[in-house]
């Protein structure tokens, strides 16, 4: 399923700490889980198994085509703003 996520990067003292790429709204009662899928990529899935969020706590691992590998297997594709995309920085 492609995903047009709302992202949020967070900077502190002018360095990059972490984004988050929203996915959609938790369903169902329950506290979200949280999947490690890389040293510095999580994915957070609601009680009933759907994918709410991406957080990526590495700056060089905020790349579309990589965060896509990792997601493949959840279904899930990812389009990231190209001022943001790794793959796309000078």
């Amino acid at each position: 399923m492609d995903y047009d996520a709302e992202l949020t990067i967070t900077y502190r003292h002018g360095k990059f700490v972490a984004a988050y790429l929203d996915l959609a709204e938790p369903k169902g009662e329950g506290r979200i889980k949280t999947k490690r899928l890389a040293d510095s990529v999580l994915l957070d899935i609601d009680p009933e198994g759907n994918p709410v969020g991406v957080e990526v706590l590495s700056r060089a691992d905020l790349n579309e085509a990589n965060l896509n590998l990792l997601l493949a297997p959840h279904n899930i594709k990812l389009s990231l703003p190209a001022e943001v995309n790794t793959a796309n920085a000078a």
